[in-house]
């Protein structure tokens, strides 16, 4: 069923489910870069100084949420109640490591088992991501661009912002999300297609234009991103944030898009 419209109550969702996808993704990378071992203490503790971002971006986007509920019961597309409790734990457990890792506090063995107890809570949210949303290929590919190639952006931006010395990080990690990109692309032009006939038949002209602009900005924000490693410079933090804001536009009109449909 077409929509065609969207509720005010709508826009603080949309910007909710965006901060929450990308964060948790994120910190899911950060979480594997960590346990790899390839960061010494004192690049190990810049990447954790960076990490209350999260935890405001996650408390932002809860608080959306739950205000846009309270002030207004009008449907939302986003009624996911499993995924919200979800959010919270990992919320919880990220904070619990992170405060740990600050404070030193137990052994090491004991903060990496905390710091996998809050990446299992992480991929368990993937997961459940993914399988809810298995139905509906434009919103599962949203959902992969957002959570996976986002995410793996916003981890290196920040490992870039705490002047990490690792390169096989700055190899690897927009490769990865460069292939999660060209995978959420294929999947999302066959939908421009049915989204240009939908314009012909049903003159509904705004998921076009929502969903075009944006693949373009995805595809934008992977350029930006893989400038350096094609020039063979270092990624410089300006680069990195400049393509992360793509990134970001991209998935707040990709969900913008879905919910006209």
């Amino acid at each position: 069923m077409t929509r065609c419209v969207m509720y005010w109550s709508d826009w603080p969702f949309l910007l909710s489910s965006a901060l929450t996808q990308v964060t948790i993704g994120a910190f899911i990378v950060l979480a594997f870069v960590i346990l790899s071992g390839k960061l010494c203490f004192g690049q190990s503790d810049r990447v954790h100084k960076t990490m209350p971002v999260f935890w405001l971006l996650l408390f932002v986007a809860l608080t959306l949420r739950e205000s846009s509920l309270m002030v207004d019961q009008v449907y939302s597309v986003y009624t996911f109640g499993t995924e919200v409790l979800m959010v919270t734990v990992f919320f919880v457990l990220a904070n619990v490591y992170w405060f740990a890792e600050k404070n030193l506090f137990g052994s090491e063995r004991f903060r990496s088992l905390l710091l996998i107890v809050a990446l299992m809570s992480g991929l368990i949210y993937l997961t459940h991501g993914l399988i809810v949303r298995t139905n509906q290929w434009l919103i599962a590919s949203h959902f992969i661009a957002t959570t996976l190639c986002g995410g793996t952006l916003f981890a290196h931006t920040l490992l870039v912002r705490s002047e990490h010395k690792v390169e096989e990080v700055n190899r690897y990690l927009p490769i990865v999300g460069t292939l999660i990109a060209v995978i959420c692309l294929l999947t999302g032009l066959p939908q421009v297609g049915e989204l240009a006939a939908r314009v012909d038949s049903h003159n509904e002209l705004g998921p076009f234009i929502a969903q075009v602009l944006s693949l373009g900005l995805l595809l934008a924000g992977v350029g930006v991103w893989l400038m350096p490693l094609l020039t063979r410079s270092k990624p410089v933090l300006g680069v990195m944030t400049f393509a992360f804001t793509l990134m970001l536009f991209s998935s707040y009109l990709a969900a913008v898009g879905y919910t006209l449909v």
